[in-house]
């Protein structure tokens, strides 16, 4: 395989740390199937980061069960309101959308998105669903949210 040679300044090392880190962040809930390429990329990264722009400590040697070389815990610090606003934009913007949209097909089956538009009943309905779960996670988040068995 041939290997191409890229040169960062401290600060776009600095950068990169933080955009693999939070590439990392929302996306590992899920099983990547080439996992360990992108463990090597965060190898080589962080260790040019470690041996070449120390400075800007973003770079940390890794520990047990981690690679040889990590984004250290500064860069996790800098990226925590990024991660949150994600969070935020999940339990806020898409969750009550998608859980209204699973009560809605539930009740009226699989309609078409300019059916429900252009029927005023089916509209309102879907904008109660929507609103009452907005309402429930502003009141109360994730505290009333179960999973209940059916039989």
């Amino acid at each position: 395989m041939k290997e191409i040679t890229l040169s960062f300044t401290a600060d776009e090392l600095r950068e990169l740390a933080k955009q693999l880190y939070l590439a990392g962040n929302f996306s590992i809930a899920h099983d990547y199937d080439n996992q360990s390429m992108v463990d090597d990329i965060v190898t080589k990264v962080c260790a040019a980061g470690y041996a070449e722009a120390p400075e800007t400590g973003g770079f940390r040697h890794g520990g047990p069960g981690e690679t040889a070389f990590i984004i250290s815990a500064e860069v996790d610090d800098e990226c925590a309101p990024l991660v949150e606003l994600f969070e935020y934009y999940c339990m806020e913007q898409y969750l009550p959308y998608e859980l209204a949209d699973r009560d809605f097909h539930e009740q009226y089956g699989n309609l078409g998105v300019y059916e429900v538009a252009q029927n005023p009943a089916l509209l309102s309905d879907l904008q109660a669903k929507q609103n009452k779960y907005k309402q429930e996670f502003e009141t109360y988040g994730v505290t009333h949210l179960r999973l209940v068995e059916r039989k």
